[in-house]
């Protein structure tokens, strides 16, 4: 039985990645901030999937949050397979016009949460020889105007993940770079069109499938998608 971790499981990316992997036959840890969503979630998955799901409140903000979850995850399962790292959160706007509180609050999330979950599961993995999935933007290796804060902390997550592969070559650290998606992202409420220029949060979680499907000896550093109606910017 493998064993996968998702951070931010209560809604959207981390929503659906948890149900296809359920339907891939692993035991799941889902953290967030929603216990009741949680809760519904892990019930659900447990008697289409008949898979064992073990969920508890996250804040990836918090460092006590994320040691008390990360323990309490090892403490049922022994030791995890694969860790998405996939809370993240944005404001956007001028530069100038962000609040301390708002570029601090992406900084703990979108960096330091994506530091604190994978050096919490680290050694699990090595154990395993898993993988580190983390979930990071189309915008980790490019620019947008009004949103220079957000963009910063996804280039901070970029290199994160490349820093923790190149001393950590026995596991397996992929970037997920997913352009625009539908979900409640930035006060967004999900249901647009897909001409939109949109992806469905179901679609990531197929992509997700298909990276952990691959050979142990297969690498993929980062991989993108967008939709076919997303502008191809670099």
């Amino acid at each position: 039985m493998k064993v996968a971790v998702i951070t931010g499981a209560s809604r959207g990316i981390g929503e659906s990645i948890a149900r296809a992997l359920a339907k891939d036959g692993y035991a799941l840890a889902l953290g967030a901030r929603s216990v009741d969503r949680l809760k519904k979630i892990a019930q659900e998955l447990a008697q289409e999937h008949g898979v064992e799901v073990f969920y508890h409140h996250l804040d990836v903000s918090k460092p006590e949050s994320v040691e008390e979850f990360s323990k309490k995850v090892l403490d049922r399962f022994g030791d995890v397979d694969v860790v998405v790292a996939n809370a993240g959160l944005g404001h956007f706007g001028r530069l100038e016009g962000l609040t301390e509180e708002q570029f601090h609050e992406m900084i703990e999330v979108n960096i330091l949460g994506v530091w604190r979950t994978i050096k919490a599961f680290l050694q699990s993995l090595k154990r395993t020889g898993g993988v580190a999935l983390v979930v990071t933007s189309d915008v980790s290796a490019r620019f947008i105007p009004y949103g220079g804060g957000y963009v910063s902390t996804k280039w901070a997550a970029r290199a994160l993940v490349r820093t923790f592969q190149i001393e950590n070559p026995d596991v397996r650290f992929f970037e997920l770079r997913p352009g625009a998606v539908d979900t409640y992202f930035a006060g967004s409420k999900p249901g647009k069109p897909k001409e939109q220029g949109y992806l469905k949060p179901e679609e990531i979680a197929e992509a997700v499938r298909c990276l952990l499907r691959l050979p142990k000896d297969v690498r993929v550093e980062e991989f993108m998608l967008r939709s076919i109606y997303q502008k191809p910017e670099y």
